[in-house]
């Protein structure tokens, strides 16, 4: 398994393998990177229609969104839960503020449930675990965790590597 890069920003990479898609964000997303992820999902949601499996991966940082860059996310968010068998959400944060952030994230799915499973964790391996037997059903190909894990943490080195980051304001 490995994830082919679908988007590299500054500050999101995407990375994809067959109906499984990993994004892993760090640092300020404008509302114009919004507008290059939506369009680029909306080509790759055309090219393979029907169901996948996310994983999204937000590294720390102190960076702060606006009011309209919140509900732009929130549609970006939306716009496709209808298309997922299954989510995770990795916050990579320690200590309180990870987990500050997790009971958050939790809290709101529990107030606006997703139609599709989903669930937050504080590491990559418990997502992978999580969300293999989706990852497989969905890719019509077993994968085991550690696979994913592994796919994961390859396209995390590549993240972390990347030239030019966003900047955190």
């Amino acid at each position: 398994m490995q994830l082919v890069p679908l988007i590299e920003m500054p500050c999101l990479y995407t990375g994809i393998w067959r109906r499984f898609g990993v994004h892993f964000f760090e640092g300020k997303v404008t509302l114009d990177d919004m507008k290059q992820i939506e369009d680029v999902s909306e080509k790759w949601h055309a090219k393979i229609p029907g169901k996948l499996v996310e994983m999204v991966v937000i590294v720390p940082s102190d960076a702060k969104m606006t009011s309209d860059e919140r509900k732009q996310m929130a549609h970006i968010i939306r716009r496709w839960e209808d298309a997922r068998t299954a989510s995770a959400t990795v916050i990579l944060a320690e200590g309180l503020r990870g987990s500050l952030h997790r009971s958050v994230l939790t809290g709101l799915q529990l107030l606006a449930p997703a139609p599709h499973p989903t669930k937050v964790f504080a590491t990559i391996p418990d997502a992978a675990w999580w969300l293999s037997p989706h990852v497989g059903q969905t890719c019509g190909l077993a994968v085991t965790p550690e696979e994913i894990t592994a796919a994961v943490d390859e396209l995390a080195a590549r993240f972390a590597a990347r030239p030019v980051k966003a900047p955190v304001t």
